[in-house]
């Protein structure tokens, strides 16, 4: 349980960090920052979104 605290806090820094960079992209107008900010912060909400499932899921079997 443990590695999967820890890898909700990886994949919470990696989208403020990607929320930054994409935040310096559209002030600087490097509209690929931007695009690939919002790329990577879309797939590591989704890997979140699943982390936070299979959680659930083991909690319930307990």
């Amino acid at each position: 349980m443990g590695k999967k605290v820890a890898l909700n806090v990886l994949y919470n820094v990696g989208i403020i960090v990607c929320l930054f960079i994409a935040y310096e992209g559209f002030l600087q107008k490097h509209w690929s920052w931007l695009l690939g900010a919002a790329f990577v912060a879309v797939m590591l909400i989704i890997l979140k979104v699943r982390l936070i499932k299979e959680v659930r899921q083991l909690t319930k079997k307990c």
